[in-house]
């Protein structure tokens, strides 16, 4: 069996449609969504309704909690100064522009997932199994913290979301995976990114997809729409930066 996984979409409509069309080229059998959908991006609306017109299965991530709730805060790790305030101008601005409908749905979704293919038993996550929203599980987690994910759960593999980081972790006889990003990558390739998982047999099989979109729309977008110019440099360069309190300008060919 082939499933898909994909997260941290975050209101971006364009690199969402990049990866479904993806998806369906390489017939997969099932899709899965990490969570995160909203916040960030200028299309936070569209991709909820998007998901829920393809009725993809999806987790919440700590953005669909704080839009779902209307929350001052998403929780996350967020340095000090500029970085902090362009995350609550996305999140109050998210909150404004999606309807009660979609924040019902929002608010709806679980914070955890666990199924079983072919033998093969899956648990999905935004975070991580100790705090499903806001731990960050990243490449660089130290063996101790994920020695004590893989003993803590019985599933055999873990695809968590939230860093925008693709990782690939064998612990203790487990698989730890995310996809990356596929709306906001931070790892410096701007290509959204997803994964592919093929079961068979009990036997496991992975690949990190990586997918052209077209950033220039969704930039001018964010452009268009008033939010920060930050959001925009982040998406053309595919990963975070600095955000001090010096003038931000890019040129996207």
């Amino acid at each position: 069996m082939r499933l898909a996984f994909f997260g941290d979409v975050h209101g971006n409509l364009e690199a969402l449609n990049a990866v479904l069309e993806d998806i369906q080229r390489r017939g997969v059998d099932e899709i899965f969504c990490l969570g995160d959908l909203v916040g960030y991006g200028p299309d936070p609306e569209a991709v909820v309704q998007l998901i829920r017109e393809k009725n993809i299965k999806t987790i919440m991530g700590n953005y669909d909690d704080a839009v779902g709730y209307s929350k001052e805060s998403c929780g996350c790790s967020y340095s000090p100064g500029r970085e902090t305030e362009v995350g609550d101008i996305s999140l109050n601005w998210s909150i404004e522009r999606t309807s009660e409908e979609t924040k019902e749905f929002l608010r709806s979704l679980p914070k955890r997932m666990s199924f079983e293919v072919e033998g093969v038993k899956f648990l999905l996550v935004h975070g991580s199994p100790f705090n499903e929203l806001l731990e960050y599980v990243k490449p660089d987690t130290s063996s101790e913290r994920l020695k004590e994910i893989a003993h803590t759960v019985e599933e055999n593999v873990v695809v968590n979301g939230h860093t925008h980081l693709p990782m690939v972790k064998w612990v203790l006889g487990k698989l730890i995976l995310n996809p990356g990003s596929a709306g906001r990558p931070k790892d410096g390739d701007p290509r959204a990114s997803y994964m592919i998982v093929d079961v068979k047999s009990g036997v496991i099989s992975f690949e990190t997809i990586r997918v052209v979109y077209d950033v220039k729309t969704t930039v001018e977008k964010i452009a268009k729409k008033g939010l920060p110019i930050e959001l925009a440099t982040v998406l053309a360069l595919g990963q975070t930066f600095d955000m001090g309190p010096g003038k931000v300008t890019f040129t996207l060919k």
